[in-house]
């Protein structure tokens, strides 16, 4: 490749490029998190949270957001193994005025303690950090001896994607949901939060959606810039190619060239589609995907590892209970069909991961793998699901 071809690939790049002028404007505001470096600080986010849950922190809120996080939970799950956990008329009744927020409490990342409500509940935050082997057992076992007398106990597992703790007795929590309820308060309560107080917490799930979540947006425009100047990136950047990005795409294409599956809305992170031959089942979901099916199959995407679900999404809960009574009852044997129905999301049925090398990745190599992994699975257990549920 010549210097002058190469000069010219990069006066292509910079020259009227309206979708870099774009990304620059979403991408240049100025963040105060950003500013300071924290994105993936795990102890800054519990930080600021534990701020937030605060009745009596300088936010102006009160119990406001500790209320709305604990019904967001609580309204998740439809029975609770062991414990006894509040409705939400109950929480929605009660005054946090007595709460006490704890960071860091024999290293549980954030404990709600009301003495008054005769409740306690336990966060555990995980941002790019993995579960420990035995550590939500620990800390539920540390909450059972420390809060024996207490008859209300909730354990929180929250992550970037909602994603599923060890022990059963921990209800998931993602970021999307943190961030819309702070949004939702920012919204609600603007004439009784100060200036400081609602752009403060704008930032907050600015930076979150940006960085953490991977605003859509932001993700399409940078994949029409790499898409139109690949050989000026290469050039500028010694680009490296987003590898979720590629699996996702070679598993989009996986799916659509098979007459036998349909594709459901699917982005970088997850890919969702169902056998047409299950497509039978109502469209009856809500606040999930636009077809509005409630039983998919969804792969989540992630730098190191690729995992398949079946989920039961949320909608008519006639449709889901009858979906997940039909998998108990059948012969194939779903491998969780012996935890509990929850009242959105439920994974029914989780395939073996398929672990990804980020040092040695090549995609070549993971198209063959990713074809032979899914043919594996089209054959099998999808098969022993399809006649499980028709």
């Amino acid at each position: 490749m010549s210097d002058i071809y190469e000069v010219k690939l990069l006066e292509n790049f910079i020259y009227d490029n309206e979708e870099l002028e774009k990304l620059e404007l979403l991408t240049n505001d100025f963040n105060i998190f950003t500013a300071l470096n924290i994105i993936n600080d795990e102890l800054k986010h519990s930080n600021f949270l534990a701020w937030l849950l605060s009745p009596r922190e300088t936010h102006n809120l009160g119990d406001y957001f500790l209320k709305s996080l604990i019904k967001t939970t609580i309204y998740k799950i439809s029975k609770y193994n062991n414990y006894t956990i509040p409705s939400i008329f109950d929480i929605d009744s009660w005054s946090f005025d007595d709460a006490e927020v704890l960071r860091e409490w024999r290293n549980i990342d954030i404990v709600i303690r009301s003495d008054e409500n005769n409740f306690v509940c336990i966060i555990e935050n995980k941002v790019l950090s993995k579960e420990h082997s035995t550590q939500s057992r620990r800390y539920k076992n540390i909450i059972d001896r420390e809060f024996m007398d207490y008859k209300y106990k909730v354990f929180t597992f929250l992550t970037i994607d909602g994603e599923e703790a060890s022990e059963e007795e921990y209800i998931s929590l993602s970021y999307e949901e943190i961030v819309n309820i702070i949004e939702k308060i920012t919204t609600s309560n603007k004439d009784k939060l100060g200036q400081e107080i609602i752009i403060f917490l704008s930032h907050y799930t600015e930076m979150v959606r940006r960085y953490i979540m991977r605003e859509a947006e932001i993700q399409n425009i940078c994949e029409r810039i790499y898409k139109t100047h690949k050989k000026a990136l290469d050039l500028i950047y010694e680009y490296k190619p987003d590898n979720q990005l590629e699996i996702s795409e070679v598993l989009i294409d996986i799916i659509k060239n098979d007459s036998d599956l349909i594709l459901d809305d699917s982005n970088k992170k997850y890919i969702r589609f169902l056998p047409s031959d299950l497509d039978f089942i109502e469209h009856e979901g809500e606040g999930w995907t636009k077809s509005k099916r409630i039983l998919l199959f969804e792969f989540r995407n992630r730098p190191s590892s690729l995992n398949l679900y079946l989920m039961i999404g949320p909608g008519n809960q006639d449709v889901r209970e009858r979906l997940y009574n039909t998998a108990r009852k059948s012969d194939f044997k779903f491998t969780r069909e012996n935890k509990n129905l929850s009242k959105t999301w439920f994974a029914l049925h989780k395939r073996r991961s398929m672990k990804i090398d980020e040092d040695n990745y090549n995609i070549e190599e993971i198209k063959d793998r990713l074809i032979k992994y899914f043919n594996k699975f089209k054959n099998n257990e999808m098969k022993n699901i399809i006649i499980a549920f028709k």
